[in-house]
């Protein structure tokens, strides 16, 4: 049988959860970037390294999210020779990947396009499951300093989710159909194995 919850006691339950997923991301450590590292935009490194490498990614995503660390440690490692470049490519098959695109591009205009990557991807676990993670990530932007007000603007604007489609035109243009992908001067590696292997002969 059912259970009818009272509207008061659903109110209740509604507001723990928004409290619980704000407690959640204030718990997530607030990310650091790869030191001596120049961010601008979506780009890490420097604009004449030798070692381009565009990704194709998904926030929705666990290997993503694994990619992400490797990247960085890659980018930091190279001291210079390694420029990273981040485009959005949300999976129709993950549920909250557009929105959580959206979240990024917003902290993009921001100037916070790397922290929110990071953040993102360390607390994946927390809001995959969620029916909204709005509020969750609102919060994610609060604790990164972010305009509260601006964030929610930017987030119904339509001109941003039209730069998120305008990457995943360039990725099916390119061939793309899983992530993370990515194209290392040119060479597509589909997943992180591949990527360093085909990283590793363009480092020589």
């Amino acid at each position: 049988m059912p259970v009818n919850i009272a509207k008061p006691v659903w109110g209740v339950l509604v507001g723990l959860g928004v409290i619980a997923a704000v407690m959640a991301a204030r718990a997530v450590t607030r990310p650091v970037l790869t030191e001596h590292v120049a961010a601008e935009g979506r780009t890490l490194g420097p604009a004449g390294a030798p070692v381009k490498i565009i990704e194709f990614t998904d926030f929705q995503c666990p290997a993503c999210a694994q990619a992400s660390i490797l990247l960085h440690e890659e980018v930091r490692r190279a001291r210079g020779r390694i420029l990273l470049e981040l485009k959005y490519f949300p999976l129709p098959m993950h549920q909250h990947a557009r929105r959580a695109a959206v979240i990024a591009a917003c902290a993009l205009d921001q100037g916070k396009f790397w922290p929110m990557e990071q953040l993102l991807f360390k607390s994946q676990k927390s809001w995959v499951g969620m029916d909204n993670p709005d509020d969750y990530f609102l919060s994610l932007a609060r604790g990164l300093g972010l305009d509260d007000v601006k964030m929610m603007r930017c987030m119904s604007d339509h001109a941003v989710a039209a730069r998120i489609e305008e990457d995943v035109a360039q990725g099916h243009a390119r061939g793309v159909a899983a992530t993370p992908t990515f194209f290392i001067n040119g060479k597509m590696a589909v997943g992180t194995k591949n990527l360093q292997q085909v990283l590793a002969g363009e480092m020589k």
